[in-house]
């Protein structure tokens, strides 16, 4: 009985880029890779302290649109929306930052911790009436207000004291080693970044109180007022490692990281007002870190290094009602946009045991 075979053709070209992925990934994972990372078992965590600075640092808040007026046909009094920059206030980098930071590393994963606090100190003049909405009360003639009004050519200043710490997990699954004394190390990236401090402003003493806004709101004029403001977010992101050196030995080691957030829902998550609206936000954050691993003893490592951090979050606060009779009623308040943009540089020295 004679037998049939089937041959199967595929097209040279189709064929041809796959190859080459194939031969490319092969020499990647093969001799020259190791699954997990390769660390030095007496030297997989570090300690270091930071000393830098905020070196630029910009944002301004706009109001954009406020359904109430077009509800009840005042659209032409939506040239009334304030914008508000930093630099009003008088904030102008740089500010200095010092830090706390950990490491600790394993086959599969590692963590990191970084700790940055500083203190920012401003005075500025009113370049016109600033009407402000407070997160602490000021008090005036025995009563309690929660909105502050600046007149034009007021000095002022605003204080604050805080700082920023995250905290990523990442996963390295794969060191890719092209000789000895080279290799990069790439991972996926989980963390958490919490922002948070005390603000305070200073208008002078309070002096009266004036009427804004429709409907009517009290602000007290001048005076001053402190609160505690904090923030948090998780991030899911990427790193990139560059090892130069035996890791039991002198070792240059650079990495690279990004970190998005981004959220679309509602402010009762960020905020304990009664006013719930409609938020959307994105948060993004790239930095660049690079260190010499020195020895001083056969488990202990010198490190000396900088890192230089890129921030930016834009945010879209809206009005969630949609039905007119609604928004009349609520006295829907402006919808308002805010950007924020921090470049942040550091020296540190710490130890890896």
């Amino acid at each position: 009985m004679k037998t049939t075979r089937t041959a199967v053709f595929f097209p040279k070209h189709s064929v041809a880029p796959f190859a080459a992925a194939a031969a490319v990934f092969a020499a990647l994972v093969g001799d020259a890779s190791a699954w997990g990372v390769t660390t030095a078992p007496d030297r997989d965590k570090a300690w270091s302290f930071s000393l830098g600075q905020i070196v630029d640092v910009s944002g301004r808040v706009d109001e954009t649109f406020r359904a109430f007026y077009k509800a009840t046909g005042q659209d032409w009094k939506q040239s009334l929306a304030e914008s508000y920059d930093l630099k009003d206030f008088g904030v102008d980098a740089p500010y200095t930052t010092f830090g706390l930071h950990y490491r600790r590393d394993w086959r599969y994963f590692a963590f990191r911790w970084d700790l940055s606090v500083f203190s920012l100190s401003a005075d500025a003049k009113a370049r016109r009436d600033y009407y402000i909405g407070l997160g602490d009360d000021v008090r005036y003639g025995g009563r309690k207000y929660d909105h502050m009004k600046i007149p034009s050519g007021s000095s002022f200043s605003v204080d604050f004291r805080g700082g920023l710490m995250d905290g990523v997990i990442s996963f390295t699954p794969v060191e890719l080693a092209f000789s000895d004394t080279f290799s990069v190390v790439p991972s996926l990236d989980l963390g958490l970044a919490v922002f948070g401090g005390e603000w305070e402003i200073d208008a002078g003493e309070a002096r009266g109180t004036a009427t804004y806004q429709n409907p009517p709101v009290d602000f007290v004029v001048g005076g001053s007022s402190s609160s505690l403001v904090g923030a948090g977010a998780p991030m899911l992101g990427a790193g990139l490692e560059f090892r130069v050196g035996r890791s039991d030995w002198v070792q240059w080691v650079t990495r690279l990281n990004a970190g998005f957030f981004k959220y679309d829902g509602s402010t009762k998550f960020f905020t304990g007002s009664g006013r719930e609206k409609d938020l959307e936000l994105d948060y993004a954050s790239v930095g660049v870190e690079t260190r010499v691993e020195l020895p001083m003893t056969e488990t202990t490592c010198l490190e000396l290094g900088g890192r230089l951090r890129f921030m930016t979050l834009d945010a879209e606060i809206r009005s969630k009602e949609r039905d007119t009779a609604a928004i009349v009623a609520a006295r829907e308040r402006f919808d308002k946009s805010a950007d924020l943009d921090l470049v942040m540089a550091e020296l540190f020295v710490g130890v890896s045991f």
